[in-house]
């Protein structure tokens, strides 16, 4: 046998690897008719534009919208789509391309992730930052006390969460009966308010019961809209793009070039202040 052989890249043997002994977990590449705009399967989630895959190794540019990032990420054997915002992660559920919709769960109570629990707790709230996302009108606000001496008759009782027999946890809907009430008397050491979507939380039969389980589990809607830094190149029949190492706006087309819609729209790459 010959010894002139060449080393394998470890890179290479550790994709063999799982290819092998857990093909079904790997994110597949789907053919695009952007060269520059891959599209991938991660999961039962297809990432397509505006959203990209933070985890390829194309690390010097995407083609997307800044913040679309989704990380797909292998936990317990199974893939698991991942976007951050604000520095928190969420599981994408859904994205519809059609209406513009995606459907996320909080990290911290995603019973994908995590053992099934009953008593989830809501550590921080939904923060989108500066990002082109806004909530759907198909969610509704939680607000979630910790802590507390008491709680007024329109919140619910969290027993499983009470800190002790004085201290107690609840949980209620924010509306325009509850969102200005003043819980001084209660002397909480925390508020939490999230958001779910709203037919997740109703109880049949209940005036005031909600199911705040079910709908942590069920997550919340995003709405995205075009970003205007990328309205002409979008309009030119391109897709918007950002040079991760120049801070450039870059517009990809499907010919590979920075022409798109056969020139009649030349779009040059625009640095962002």
């Amino acid at each position: 046998m010959s010894r002139n052989l060449r080393p394998v890249s470890s890179v290479l043997l550790i994709f063999i690897f799982f290819s092998v002994i857990f093909p079904e977990v790997l994110p597949q590449l789907i053919n695009s008719s952007y060269p520059n705009c891959p599209s991938y399967n991660c999961s039962d989630v297809t990432i397509d534009y505006p959203f990209w895959r933070s985890d390829t190794e194309f690390t010097s540019q995407f083609c997307g919208y800044e913040g679309f990032g989704i990380n797909c990420s292998v936990i317990n054997n199974t893939v698991i789509p991942t976007i951050n915002l604000s520095g928190e992660p969420y599981h994408v559920q859904r994205i519809n391309y059609n209406t513009s919709v995606i459907s996320l769960v909080d990290y911290d109570v995603s019973n994908i992730i995590h053992v099934p629990n009953d008593c989830p707790r809501v550590r921080h709230g939904i923060d989108l930052g500066t990002l082109s996302f806004n909530f759907s009108q198909s969610n509704a606000n939680l607000s979630f006390h910790y802590n507390c001496t008491g709680y007024p008759s329109f919140a619910n009782a969290i027993p499983c969460l009470d800190s002790s027999t004085v201290r107690k946890a609840s949980v209620n809907v924010i509306n325009p009966a509850t969102e200005n009430f003043n819980w001084s008397e209660y002397a909480c050491d925390e508020e939490v308010v999230t958001t779910v979507l709203r037919e997740a939380i109703i109880v049949a039969g209940s005036d005031q019961g909600i199911n705040y389980v079910s709908g942590l589990r069920r997550g919340f809607e995003l709405n995205w809209w075009p970003v205007e830094d990328c309205r002409k190149c979008e309009e030119s029949e391109g897709r918007c793009g950002r040079n991760n190492n120049t801070s450039e706006l870059m517009c990809f087309c499907s010919d590979g070039t920075n022409q798109c819609n056969k020139g009649t729209f030349n779009y040059t790459t625009t640095r962002i202040s």
